[in-house]
C-alpha cells in the first residue's frame, strides 16, 4: 500500500475540510478518530487513514475494514496530524457516512427519548449522546439551532454511543413535540423551577425528556408546550447539575421506573 506523504492529497483535504468546515460543508459525513471509535463506526465508514505503525499495531482493526469495503489509505504520521482534532492521534482516522434518520421514524415506538433543545456546545452534546446510550435511551434529537453532533468535537465526547443509537439532528422544535405526540410519548420537560421532581413523575409509559443548553435551560413556551415538568432535588449546597448530569439522573430514572414495570408485568 502506498505511503501518503502530501497533506495536498485530496483525500486528505476532504478529511480536513469534514474536520474543521461548517455544518453545511460537512453534510452527512462524520471523522472519527482512535481505535475504539473506528470499530465502533465499522457499519458506517467508507475511509480510513491508518499510519504504519498503526498499521503493525491494529492489524485486526484494519483487516475487517478492508473486508467491509471500506477504503483504507496509509498516510505519514505528520499527514495524519494535519487531520486530527486530537493532541496526540492514536494513528487511526476514519471517515463516515451517517444521515439524520427521520424524526418520526425514530420516535415512533421509542419508549424512551432525550430531546436536547438549542444546546450548542458540542462537547455537551456528545456526553449527553453517550449518557443516553448508556440508561438505554432509544433516540436522541437536537432541534434546530443545536450544535449538529456530527460535529467532531461532539463525536469525540460520544466515545462511540453515536453509532449505536438515531441521532436526528436539525429538527424544528414543534416538530419534535408533534411527533412525540404522534408517537404516545410523554412530553417532560427538565427545570430547577418545576415544583413537581422527577421522582414524583410517572415515566413507566413512553417518555420524551427535554432538556435545554446549561447557560439558558428551557425557554417558558417549551416548558409550557410539555405535559410536566420535572426538577431534580438538591440535597446539597450546590445551586445546580449541569447538563450531562441533569440527562444522567432523569433518563435514569426513567430507566429504572420503566424496568421495573415491564419486571412487574412478567
Amino acid at each position: 500500500m502506498p505511503l501518503i506523504t502530501s497533506p495536498a492529497n485530496p483525500a486528505v483535504r476532504d478529511a480536513r475540510r469534514i474536520a474543521a468546515g461548517p455544518a453545511r460543508a460537512r453534510g452527512d459525513a462524520v471523522l472519527v478518530e482512535g481505535p475504539e471509535a473506528v470499530e465502533e463506526a465499522l457499519g458506517v465508514l467508507r475511509r480510513l487513514f491508518v499510519t504504519p505503525r498503526a498499521a503493525s499495531r491494529r492489524g485486526g482493526l484494519v483487516t475487517r475494514a478492508r473486508r467491509q469495503g471500506v477504503e483504507v489509505l496509509q498516510v505519514s504520521e505528520p499527514v495524519l496530524a494535519t487531520m486530527a482534532g486530537t493532541v496526540t492521534p492514536q494513528g487511526l482516522l476514519g471517515i463516515a457516512d451517517l444521515p439524520s434518520p427521520d424524526l418520526a421514524a425514530a420516535l415512533g415506538g421509542a419508549s424512551l427519548a432525550v430531546i436536547l433543545v438549542e444546546v450548542r456546545d458540542p462537547g455537551n452534546v456528545g456526553t449527553v449522546i453517550r449518557t443516553a446510550d448508556a440508561a438505554g435511551a432509544d433516540v436522541v434529537v437536537l432541534t434546530h439551532g443545536s450544535v449538529d453532533a456530527r460535529n467532531p468535537k461532539a463525536v469525540r465526547a460520544s466515545a462511540g454511543s453515536l453509532f449505536h443509537l438515531p441521532v436526528v439532528v436539525g429538527a424544528a422544535v414543534e416538530e419534535v413535540f408533534e411527533a412525540c405526540r404522534a408517537g404516545g410519548l410523554q412530553t417532560v420537560a427538565a427545570t430547577p423551577r418545576a415544583p413537581m421532581t422527577i421522582q414524583d413523575v410517572d415515566l413507566t409509559r413512553a417518555s420524551a425528556l427535554v432538556f435545554g443548553s446549561e447557560a439558558h435551560g428551557l425557554a417558558a413556551g417549551t416548558i409550557d408546550a410539555c405535559d410536566v415538568a420535572a426538577s431534580i432535588p438538591i440535597y446539597g449546597r450546590a445551586e445546580s447539575l449541569n447538563l450531562a448530569a441533569t440527562v444522567a439522573v432523569m433518563a435514569y430514572e426513567a430507566a429504572g421506573q420503566q424496568r421495573s414495570h415491564r419486571a412487574a408485568s412478567t
